[in-house]
Order: C-alpha cells, then sequence, then structure tokens
C-alpha cells in the first residue's frame, strides 16, 4: 500500500507547475584588446608582422595577423581586429540582427561590411 501512495506522490509532483526562473540577459561580450600596429618596418618586423605594400597606393606598411582570426564575433571590440560580415552571399540589411567573423590581419583594403553592436553597417571599400 505505501508503494501506491509513494507513486501517487510522485505523480501530482511531476504533474505541478514548475516554477519558472526570470530569463536574465546575457552576460556583455568581452572585450578583446587591440594590439598596437608598428609604424616602422623594424618594429613591424620584431612584432612579427609583415611590412609590405598595401591597397591602390602600395604604400609600405605593417600587417599583423590576429590570432583570433575567423572567431565568430557580433562586434568589434570582440576582435583583435574588426569583425565582418561573410560577404559570400552578399551584403546583409542594415538593422537585422547578424554576426559575422573576426578579421584576418590588419590589412584594411578591400570591401567590408563591419558588425557592430550585433547589427550590420554599411558596407566601406579600402583602397
Amino acid at each position: 500500500m505505501r508503494w501506491i501512495a509513494a507513486i501517487a506522490a510522485l505523480f501530482v509532483a511531476a504533474c505541478a507547475p514548475m516554477q519558472e526562473e526570470p530569463l536574465k540577459p546575457p552576460p556583455p561580450p568581452a572585450s578583446v584588446e587591440k594590439p598596437a600596429i608598428p609604424v616602422s618596418e623594424a618594429g613591424c618586423l620584431a612584432g612579427g608582422g609583415q611590412w609590405a605594400p598595401i591597397c591602390r597606393l602600395q604604400k609600405a606598411q605593417c600587417v599583423l595577423t590576429f590570432s583570433d582570426a575567423g572567431k565568430v564575433c557580433s562586434d568589434s571590440d570582440q576582435c583583435q581586429g574588426s569583425c565582418y560580415a561573410d560577404s559570400s552571399n552578399g551584403p546583409l540589411t542594415p538593422g537585422v540582427k547578424a554576426v559575422g567573423r573576426c578579421s584576418l590581419n590588419s590589412n584594411p583594403c578591400g570591401c567590408n561590411q563591419r558588425i557592430e553592436d550585433g547589427l550590420p553597417t554599411p558596407t566601406l571599400c579600402v583602397d
């Protein structure tokens, strides 16, 4: 008889409404320290960078490769460089939440659409 009472108690407990915990906002994304880009060839090479001509003017500049390249992000504060949208399917719609990936290096050349605060910005082309 006790086992019937125990089963009945479990059945009643299982049918009782569960108390839900209130939803908590997610923690703010951690900010990543941005590396300083050396302005001299010697400083660049000493810092592990590549001194190379970049963009249309082919002016020599230090290009650093970032250790977090390709990491999923929703803001450039989460990357050593910038948080860029994946442009393989065309530009993202402004105002619609999106995620991107951290940039490969410090080379600013090309056309890119940044993700800031989880939203895509207009595409910016740097020559």
